[in-house]
């Protein structure tokens, strides 16, 4: 199968269910809406599945968060099992069918799966923090900025000299964490006050490998949370 795998939202006893359709499938089983957004917050997978049997049972509302991640992976509502074909519905885009033939699409990046209006593979969060940073190696002071909103992926540094573009830096997040959170990035763009009436600053690149689970983590609880309130 592809290089991302898919992500299974199933009550425990339905899970076992899934095991002859998904055989051979990389998928990822998790029990409670939580999981599964903190899933996608910290690794998108390639689809969501979500076992239509125990969704109903859970409620619209408990629900809800997954079909308000603002990103661009399917979300199938999955119906079968017992005798009876599994079956695989989306509403964005719009499509039924077989879902071993759903997977195996998705899986092949058919384009008739992108979301018609989400383009974002990562969900952002708005979530207003104070950073330091500074570049990779050196020992230059720490300087101040600010971002309003942030993902597993990088976020927007508020700064009025923002730094240019294909700089390596260190950034520490405060305000989520007692200690901060430390991440490597690199500047991908960069808007200054000079060049026109948007915010000044630049988007940053999160290095992957040094973002920590405790940021994760706090990004999908956040966006949990807020998405329930």
């Amino acid at each position: 199968m592809g290089s991302r795998p898919f992500l299974l939202l199933a009550s425990p006893e339905r899970i076992p269910l899934f095991d002859e359709v998904l055989g051979g499938v990389d998928c990822i089983r998790v029990s409670t809406v939580l999981d599964a957004v903190k899933q996608v917050v910290s690794d998108p997978p390639a689809a969501v599945l979500m076992d239509l049997a125990s969704t109903l049972h859970a409620g619209v509302s408990e629900t809800a968060p997954l079909y308000d991640l603002g990103v661009d992976l399917p979300i199938l509502r999955c119906t079968g099992g017992a005798g009876a074909p599994w079956i695989g519905m989306c509403q964005a885009p719009f499509k039924r069918m077989p879902l071993r033939e759903a997977i195996a699409e998705i899986d092949a990046d058919d384009p008739s799966w992108k979301h018609p209006v989400n383009l974002r593979r990562y969900v952002r969060v708005n979530q207003n923090a104070r950073v330091l940073y500074r570049k990779i190696g050196t020992r230059e002071e720490w300087k101040r900025g600010n971002c309003q909103s942030m993902s597993v992926s990088g976020l927007f540094l508020l700064a009025i000299d923002p730094e240019p573009i294909g700089s390596e830096l260190e950034i520490r997040i405060l305000d989520i964490d007692a200690d901060g959170v430390a991440i490597h990035g690199s500047v991908v763009w960069a808007h200054k006050w000079e060049d026109g009436p948007h915010l000044p600053g630049c988007g940053v690149n999160f290095e992957r490998s040094t973002v920590p689970d405790a940021f994760r983590d706090h990004l999908a609880n956040s966006f949990f949370l807020r998405r329930k309130s």
